[in-house]
C-alpha cells in the first residue's frame, strides 16, 4: 500500500501543480495580453487603413488638379506659340519689305508718279519709258554687233557684278522675266 499511496501523493502533487492559481493566473493575463495586442494592432490597422485612404483621396485630387494645369498649361503654351510664331513671320515680312526698300527706295508709285525730265525721251514713248525704269533698276539692253542677238546686261546691286544675259525665244516671257529679276535683286 506504500506504494499506491506514493502514486496517489503524485497524482496530487501533479493536479496541484497542474491546478494551481497562480499559473491559471498567469495564462489569463497572457490571454488577456494577447487580446490587448490583437486590439491595439486592429486600431492601429484601422487608423493606418483609414490614413492610407486620406491620402489616396489626396493623391487623387492633386492629380485632377495639376492634370487640369497641365492641360492648360499646354493649351496656354500652344497659343503662345502661335502668337510668337505669327509675330515671327510678321517681323520677317518686315525685314524682307525693309530690305527690298533699302535696295529699291523708289517703289512702283513713286516711279510712276516721277516727273521725267530726260529730253532724250519722247514724251509719249513708252518703250522709251519701259527702258528708262530698266536703267534704274541696273539693267541695259545691248544688241550684239557681230550676231545681231540682243543681250540684257544686269549689274547687280549686292556684289556688283554685272551678268549678260541672251534674250530670245528659247525660253518663256515669264521665265526671262523672273531671271532678270533675280538677277537684278541678287535673290
Amino acid at each position: 500500500m506504500e506504494h499506491s499511496d506514493n502514486i496517489i501523493n503524485e497524482i496530487v502533487a501533479l493536479k496541484n501543480k497542474f491546478n494551481s492559481d497562480e499559473q491559471t493566473a498567469i495564462l489569463k493575463e497572457i490571454a488577456q495580453n494577447v487580446r490587448k495586442f490583437e486590439e491595439i494592432t486592429n486600431q492601429k490597422s484601422e487608423k493606418l487603413r483609414n490614413e492610407l485612404r486620406t491620402l489616396n483621396r489626396k493623391l487623387t485630387t492633386i492629380q485632377a488638379s495639376t492634370k487640369k494645369t497641365i492641360e492648360q498649361n499646354e493649351a496656354g503654351f500652344n497659343d503662345l506659340m502661335v502668337k510668337y510664331e505669327r509675330e515671327k513671320f510678321d517681323l520677317d515680312e518686315s525685314i524682307t519689305q525693309l530690305d527690298a526698300e533699302e535696295k529699291y527706295p523708289l517703289e512702283l508709285e513713286e516711279l510712276e508718279n516721277m516727273n521725267i525730265e530726260d529730253e532724250t525721251l519722247p514724251k509719249d514713248d513708252i518703250t522709251s519709258l519701259q527702258l528708262h525704269v530698266y536703267r534704274k533698276l541696273g539693267i541695259q539692253f545691248i544688241e550684239d554687233e557681230e550676231t545681231h542677238e540682243l543681250k540684257a546686261r544686269i549689274e547687280s546691286p549686292d556684289n556688283n557684278d554685272i551678268h549678260t544675259l541672251v534674250i530670245d525665244d528659247r525660253h518663256s516671257q515669264y521665265f526671262m522675266t523672273n531671271h532678270l529679276w533675280e538677277l537684278s535683286t541678287g535673290s
